[in-house]
């Protein structure tokens, strides 16, 4: 084969070889364009998920601090109202202090409340032997008169022959009395104070809502 003929098959050789080289740097630069392409778009949907992610985390933590702000609020509140509260209920008791110590306070008549204390608490014992126990204030002022008043307003509430009598050991409350069954041994604590706990929790709502409407 002449020399020129070689060069014809090399020339030859050398252009499909060209041409190859230009299919694959085409192909991979098409290649190249398209994965940079997804890689641009997977950026911009991974800083859109960032944003809304970092949007959604923003929004949870706003969240999270109106509700803890409002419980704290709210936990102050009602410790305000707690103590209100409680002050109204110890100037309750103060103003029942007042009306045991001196007879009589507004419209109010101590004498007529112990009565009712005694009778109420006759009422649910059984026997009729009835011993009352006073505190050290009232056993000095209830006389025998008194007892006989107070001996026919049992008997006439209960509709049975009941006999009061005195117990000599005073009791430590601010008034009212401890209404005792002598045969049964049963008694009843119908003292100021112990009243006014029993009625604590069964008033203390309409005592809150007298002291902050509906806001409690």
């Amino acid at each position: 084969m002449s020399d020129k003929g070689v060069d014809n098959i090399i020339s030859h050789i050398e252009a499909e070889a060209e041409k190859e080289i230009s299919e694959i740097l085409l192909t991979s630069q098409k290649e190249a364009d398209r994965l940079k392409n997804i890689a641009s778009q997977e950026a911009t949907l991974e800083a859109k998920k960032t944003l809304s992610d970092g949007k959604r985390t923003a929004s949870l933590e706003r969240q999270r601090v109106i509700a803890e702000t409002k419980i704290h609020v709210r936990r102050k509140m009602m410790d305000s109202q707690e103590k209100a509260i409680a002050k109204s209920f110890e100037e309750a008791k103060e103003a029942l202090k007042e009306l045991a110590e001196k007879g009589k306070k507004d419209k109010f008549v101590y004498k007529n409340i112990l009565f009712d204390l005694i009778a109420s608490g006759s009422e649910i014992l059984d026997g009729n032997n009835i011993e009352l126990a006073l505190n050290k204030n009232d056993l000095k002022t209830f006389n025998k008169a008194m007892l006989e008043e107070a001996t026919k307003l049992v008997k006439k509430g209960t509709g049975r022959n009941i006999k009061l009598s005195l117990s000599k050991e005073p009791m430590q409350f601010l008034g009212g009395a401890v209404v005792r069954d002598i045969e049964k041994a049963v008694e009843v604590d119908n003292s100021l104070e112990t009243k006014l706990d029993r009625l604590r929790e069964s008033i203390r709502v309409e005592v809150a809502k007298i002291l902050f409407g509906d806001s409690i």
